[in-house]
């Protein structure tokens, strides 16, 4: 029996890690090493509706990620940039070398983090190769009325990597797609890859670069027509 990875994280203040960290947490899941990249932008404001449906979906978009992290006594490295090749993050990963780290954002990787001795793992919303790119889970609703994320392991090209795990979601019955639709397809789909301890296995699979489409942010025409789609349950 393999026995449990260790994996770090590295958050930014934004709904998709404050997604993440409070899934992890109910889920009795603790990375190794925490990274906050913490620019201190104001936290925004919600109203009652958009709480009450992000606590359905096992999170609360009004908690931010430093208060979840304070109040549940998480031992994390704080940055004052949200830069993900910023040689201050690179010197720390290389200084704490878990194997893998999650990514949740601050940019495109460049060449010098990708040459590091770490994988890192991107949950991206979409099922890849078939929607690489941008807004896809839109794409994806708008054309078959499910959205899907795929886990996998990040390299130059732009949503390329070995598969980890892909797992299908309903499309939602409210009209929060961004904001919490988004943070809830890819944070349970986080669970299952740690709590499956699949990038231990490391069962993943390649990806044939020439194969599938690349998107670009949805037309908002396009958009409202996905959301339709969801509060009208057509």
């Amino acid at each position: 029996m393999l026995d449990k990875l260790g994996f770090g994280i590295i958050l930014t203040p934004d709904n998709r890690s404050k997604a993440y960290i409070q899934k992890l947490l109910s889920s009795h899941i603790f990375p190794d090493v925490i990274v906050f990249m913490n620019n201190n932008i104001p936290e925004k404001t919600y109203s009652d509706e958009i709480i009450e449906i992000s606590r359905k979906n096992g999170f609360d978009i009004s908690k931010s990620v430093k208060n979840v992290l304070n109040e549940n006594n998480f031992t994390y490295t704080e940055f004052d940039f949200v830069d993900i090749n910023h040689p201050e993050l690179i010197n720390f990963i290389k200084k704490n070398r878990e194997e893998y780290y999650i990514f949740t954002g601050g940019g495109i990787l460049k060449n010098e983090i990708l040459n590091l001795d770490v994988k890192f793992v991107h949950l991206h919303p979409g099922l890849v190769p078939k929607y690489r790119g941008s807004t896809c889970f839109y794409y994806s609703i708008v054309n078959e009325g499910s959205a899907g994320v795929t886990a996998f392991i990040m390299n130059k090209g732009l949503d390329t990597g070995d598969i980890v795990y892909q797992k299908i979601f309903e499309k939602p019955r409210h009209k929060f797609l961004d904001e919490i639709y988004d943070p809830y397809i890819r944070s349970e789909t986080l669970v299952d890859v740690i709590s499956q301890n699949l990038l231990n296995k490391q069962n993943f699979k390649k990806q044939n670069s020439r194969e599938g489409e690349t998107y670009f942010i949805i037309h908002p025409v396009l958009k409202h027509i996905a959301i339709l789609s969801c509060i009208t349950n057509d």
